[in-house]
């Protein structure tokens, strides 16, 4: 049996090849699964950049160089009227306010309305207007609650006021527009007109933590993406 064995140092040369090929295979599989980890959690990382970077570059684009007016008036009224911060943070709320005395601005469209010719109206009103009106704010990157049209609130020194709570859901200038809803009788009939009264432009900054947690979703698909694609990865590799 001794004498056998010896006589055949093939069978040995060939078991070490094979052991030395079931290493190397080894190897390669493991290097394979390395590598087939690392791919996407690399490409994972990236996906969780991209949108992160380009929203701060958004926000440093809308600010750079440029000058802002808080409050635009479209009525002659005062400034004053609308309450309103110059600056805000990207989803945290703020309040906003209008301040105004509806009769009085009653009175100034009713001017306007009697001395004008037909078709130059401001805003389009004729007829006369009703000191008992409703306000709306409008706003493309805020979140508003109950925006209106909301019916007068209270006075306060003749003046009445409206309140909404805003949440900006974009960074940059943001706008809110302020606009009343005035009844108008006219030869007998009502109409219901809508009057810009102003804008405030709002500087919002972003909030990046908040962004990505109100955008999961851009995470979240690209990573169920991904362990899809890694999990038929692995299971190629191994076959």
């Amino acid at each position: 049996m001794n004498n056998s064995q010896s006589n055949n140092p093939g069978s040995d040369v060939r078991k070490k090849d094979h052991a030395r090929e079931e290493v190397a295979s080894e190897k390669i599989m493991e290097s394979s699964t390395n590598t087939s980890l690392l791919m996407p959690v690399a490409l994972l990382l990236v996906l969780l950049v991209i949108p992160f970077s380009i929203n701060s570059f958004m926000h440093m684009l809308a600010k750079k160089n440029q000058f802002v007016y808080p409050v635009i008036m479209k009525m002659p009224l005062d400034s004053n009227a609308i309450i309103a911060p110059t600056a805000a943070r990207q989803f945290e709320s703020f309040d906003v306010g209008l301040r105004i005395n509806t009769q009085t601005l009653a009175e100034f469209i009713n001017d306007i309305v009697a001395i004008s010719s037909e078709g130059t109206s401001i805003q389009g009103i004729t007829g006369f207007i009703s000191p008992s009106m409703k306000a709306e704010i409008t706003g493309e990157g805020f979140r508003i609650d109950d925006p209106g049209p909301q019916s007068q609130l209270y006075g306060l020194h003749e003046s009445t006021q409206w309140k909404w709570q805003v949440v900006p859901e974009s960074s940059g200038v943001q706008t809110i527009k302020f606009i009343m809803h005035v009844t108008a009788i006219d030869r007998g009939n009502q109409k219901i007109h809508a009057i810009e009264l102003a804008e405030a432009n709002i500087v919002v900054d972003s909030n990046n933590a908040m962004w990505m947690v109100y955008n999961w979703w851009v995470f979240a698909l690209p990573g169920l993406v991904l362990f899809a694609g890694w999990k038929v990865l692995r299971r190629y590799n191994a076959s």
